[in-house]
């Protein structure tokens, strides 16, 4: 099938959008969601570029291509890559192409190094990238937590025994509002328990303003279902919460992470119940949330509080030079 390769320019996002949602229908997004992850990369830093496909006769986008860095694994030669088709457009060479030209653009970058992902479902995703040279690197596995069936009454020690040490836990919302240096230490926090979180390279730590974007002032993130464990006046542990725009009835987990030195406290446990607690009263159907599978503290966290395993999203790896 004849199709045309340009830019992507800022009118294509609805289109990139529905190709997502086509694919990924358990995962909707929308135009302004993918923009504004476009738009917070620092291009003065981080290279990013989107090729797409366009049906001539019709002008309509079909299919994109993705590469860029990773600020989380900063490497100028490394970057992560992706390549979307819409399904009624799959089979017929597009995926190569926008491959192919994306190859071309890392060749003059003098890449050395290339991520991509697949659900592990996906036969045709996972083929793709074996055919061209991807190794399977790491595996996160996703896992959903069904909210009407929840029961706090097995966990009640937890927060029990948190508050035993003299830990006390507060939201986003507040701390921000009563502490003038909240973001400062939450993001040293975060910088601190993101190093035990697996990755598939180096890790590299977020700038502050990189952080602000990503996580903690980000426009999916929920900050009064955002929970802060604190002793004192210093912040020992997070659960972030997020949203997307598309899907009203689920809920993200994002990261939970409690400092080294706090850890064995109940405190990851007692987030996470106060995470469930609010989206309950939000009237949230499930929650979402995706764990490495080497990540096996997290897992049985989730494990015991009856999250039941879904799918596992396989990161591949490519040597380029």
């Amino acid at each position: 099938m004849d199709v045309e390769l340009r830019e992507c320019e800022s009118r294509d996002y609805e289109h990139l959008a529905k190709i997502i949602n086509a694919i990924y229908t358990e995962y909707r997004t929308t135009a302004d969601e993918m923009r504004y992850e476009d738009d917070s990369l620092d291009r003065t830093k981080y290279t990013m570029k989107r090729h797409v496909a366009v049906e001539p006769e019709s002008n309509k986008v079909v299919a994109y291509g993705y590469y860029g860095h990773d600020p989380s694994m900063f490497h100028p030669k490394k970057f992560r890559m992706s390549i979307n088709v819409h399904p009624a457009w799959q089979r017929k060479g597009i995926g190569t192409r926008l491959y192919d030209r994306i190859l071309e653009d890392l060749q003059e970058l003098q890449a050395t190094k290339l991520w991509s992902g697949a659900r592990e479902d996906m036969a045709s995703g996972t083929a793709f990238l074996q055919r061209k040279g991807f190794h399977e690197k790491m595996t996160a596995w996703e896992s959903r937590l069904d909210l009407p069936s929840f029961s706090f009454d097995k966990f009640t020690e937890y927060p029990e025994r948190t508050a035993s040490h003299g830990i006390t836990i507060t939201t986003l919302r507040e701390a921000s509002e009563q502490d003038p240096d909240c973001y400062r230490k939450l993001y040293e926090l975060y910088s601190s328990v993101m190093e035990d979180v697996p990755t598939p390279d180096t890790q590299t730590q977020l700038s502050f303003e990189d952080f602000l974007k990503y996580e903690a002032k980000h426009p999916n993130s929920l900050p009064d279902g955002y929970f802060l464990a604190k002793d004192g006046e210093r912040y020992v542990g997070l659960s972030a919460l997020g949203q997307s725009q598309e899907e009203p009835e689920d809920a993200y987990q994002w990261m939970t992470g409690v400092h080294r030195e706090y850890r064995r406290k109940g405190i990851a446990m007692t987030l996470k119940l106060k995470v469930i607690q609010f989206v309950k009263q939000q009237g949230y159907r499930v929650i979402k949330t995706w764990n490495d599978s080497l990540n096996r503290g997290m897992l049985a966290v989730n494990e015991k509080l009856g999250y039941t395993r879904h799918v596992g999203w396989i990161t591949f790896e490519k040597k380029i030079r």
